[in-house]
């Protein structure tokens, strides 16, 4: 009980100080206490030097395990932070460039983040939230979470006396590993006591799981540190961002807040906002329209498929059988299109008959033929006499030929290649399909269920001719929609898509494709064996980008050069491509050149 009291005190002690200074913040109402820096130049610090700042301020300790532990400097003499006069510093930002530009279809934005000392406090904890705001949307990026040693040890208290409290409702034992843990904890008590009818005390449960845990972890922080001593504090924050279709710029602000473990929050104010500009390889698209040759014929043919149900021997037409009515009325839509359309005359219409193998080979044949011209019939009391001579009506009989097709290679019938050798070296058809039911019973009543009906059907040919056409074929020039489908993938930044729709035309826009994917080789090829009349400044340009990728600086520098001498604006476009960067870098070459 000692080390508890101890640690009450401690809390009780260091409450009263934190509220006095919550308040003395309060009253101050800053304006701006989260700065990205938006009027002059931006300061573009190197790599090496943020990462060196970093880990100047970056002392590992075990602990939690997604703690890190920032120090660096000394307490005031009385080992308290205090507020002193003067106006509040703000925690600010520092980008290395207002210009980013996408590759693989996402970009990174990167920056410093500096927290002053006046904004760190032992008894208080501080959350910082990076928004972009993309065409009047907004996306919360991972927070940060810098917390004082006593805010830490009392949210560690308040876990601690939660679980103690959880165990002894589900029975259980075990010590708090993650806020995660505790949830789900919290979550079987709670349900363990609905389950068990007691109503009253998992509304108990559910305040006191809110009051208790005043302070919660952040969950999905990018940062959660434990702040040791007062001092600066730098962190470097990275992060990947898919832009969509119309991202031009993006706009990045902060939403701050503080807790005092006197339970006071102050809500900082949202910071400046900084803006990135989005370049991509999306400004260097071919639109020009592209256009392919469509040949016309004259003669054209309609086939449709209708499977009718006639009673067995029968070649009457009963509508009210199985599907008939829906299958007719499908016909007659068909036949009433293309007869009253004024593109084509329609010269003839063939209808051919056919059935399954069962019953005799005659009887097949010859009922066949009688349902063909019962249909013909039914279409010209439906659509008058002068249809009548349009009509020509066909019969196969039974139609091995498709049963053939039907069984080939399916897993339904693993002897097919035995059967079908029966079927062609047959003579007697009818003794060919006894046999095949007797050697293969199982396979037999297979096809018998559920191939012979698809036997079963009548198919249409409808022979038609263009109006006023005299060649037998003409050619058309026409706007190729398939490409131009292709190329607003690209602009919606549907790469894969895109890769699908345009792989058959080897031009400058796959080209792109291709390097938005990290496809450089295929790209560099395609690039490189243009036709003259598709070489141009921007397909230089693009192979410069594609040999700085491969590391061949000195062929990419030749490219690049000759790209900006056909389009000197391609030279600004240059400073805003890591790869022309990288060629000036590897080739010594200065960028005022």
């Amino acid at each position: 009980m000692k080390p508890y009291r101890t640690l009450l005190a401690l809390a009780i002690s260091a409450s009263m100080l934190s509220c006095a200074m919550t308040h003395k913040l309060q009253r101050r109402t800053p304006t701006d206490d989260i700065h990205l820096p938006s009027n002059g130049p931006i300061e573009t610090p190197e790599v090496e030097d943020v990462e060196r700042a970093v880990e100047l301020h970056k002392i590992a300790i075990s602990g939690g395990k997604d703690s890190v532990y920032l120090a660096e400097a000394e307490r005031d003499d009385q080992g308290e932070v205090t507020l002193k006069g003067g106006d509040i510093r703000t925690v600010y930002v520092v980008a290395r460039s207002k210009t980013v530009a996408e590759r693989n279809g996402e970009i990174a934005l990167d920056f410093i983040i500096t927290i002053p000392a006046e904004l760190q406090n032992s008894s208080w904890g501080l959350q910082l939230t990076p928004v972009i705001e993309n065409n009047q949307t907004e996306e919360a990026l991972q927070p940060l979470s810098i917390r004082g040693e006593l805010f830490s040890e009392l949210q560690k208290r308040q876990y601690w006396q939660m679980n103690r409290y959880l165990n002894r409702i589900v029975r259980d034992t075990s010590e708090l590993t993650t806020s995660t843990s505790l949830a789900a904890k919290y979550y079987r008590a709670y349900n363990h006591l609905i389950g068990t009818s007691q109503q009253t005390r998992a509304r108990k449960l559910a305040t006191t799981y809110k009051e208790t845990l005043s302070f919660p972890y952040l969950t999905d922080s990018r940062l959660d540190s434990v702040l040791i001593h007062k001092g600066e504090i730098q962190y470097y924050y990275t992060q990947k961002y898919h832009p969509g279709k119309d991202t031009h710029r993006l706009h990045l602000y902060f939403r701050g807040q503080i807790d005092a473990i006197d339970r006071s929050t102050y809500a900082l104010a949202n910071s400046d906002t900084l803006t990135y500009t989005v370049t991509s390889m999306l400004s260097l698209l071919d639109n020009t329209p592209r256009y392919m040759i469509q040949i016309i014929d004259k003669y054209v043919e309609v086939h449709d498929r209708n499977y009718l149900t006639f009673h067995v021997g029968k070649s009457d037409i009963v509508d009210t059988l199985g599907d008939n009515r829906m299958q007719l009325s499908r016909i007659e839509r068909l036949m009433d299109t293309l007869i009253n359309q004024y593109e084509f005359f329609v010269d003839s219409i063939t209808i051919t008959a056919s059935s399954s193998p069962d019953g005799s080979l005659a009887t097949n044949n010859r009922i066949s033929a009688a349902r063909a011209r019962a249909i013909k019939q039914h279409l010209t009391h439906k659509f008058g006499r002068e249809v009548d001579t349009l009509i020509k009506t066909r019969s196969i009989g039974e139609d091995w030929t498709l049963l053939k097709r039907l069984i080939r290679h399916n897993s339904d019938v693993p002897h097919w290649q035995q059967i079908t050798k029966m079927i062609d070296d047959s003579r007697n058809l009818d003794a060919t399909e006894a046999a095949i039911r007797q050697q293969y019973p199982r396979e037999h009543a297979f096809m018998k269920e559920v191939l012979y009906p698809q036997l079963r059907a009548v198919d249409f040919r409808y022979n038609l001719r263009r109006v006023d056409m005299v060649k037998d074929t003409i050619q058309l020039t026409v706007l190729d929609t398939t490409y131009m489908h292709g190329v607003e993938q690209l602009r919606q930044r549907d790469y894969v898509g895109a890769l699908r729709t345009l792989n058959p035309y080897k031009c400058r826009n796959l080209a792109i494709v291709l390097l938005s994917l990290s496809y450089d080789e295929a790209a560099l090829e395609i690039l490189e064996h243009l036709p003259a009349n598709e070489t141009c400044a921007r397909t230089n340009y693009l192979c410069a980008i594609a040999l700085s990728r491969l590391n061949r600086p000195a062929e990419g520098l030749e490219y690049y050069l000759k790209a900006i001498k056909e389009e000197p604006v391609l030279k600004f476009r240059g400073n805003l491509d890591p790869e022309i960067q990288l060629l000036y870098k590897q080739n010594n070459v200065q960028v005022t050149q």
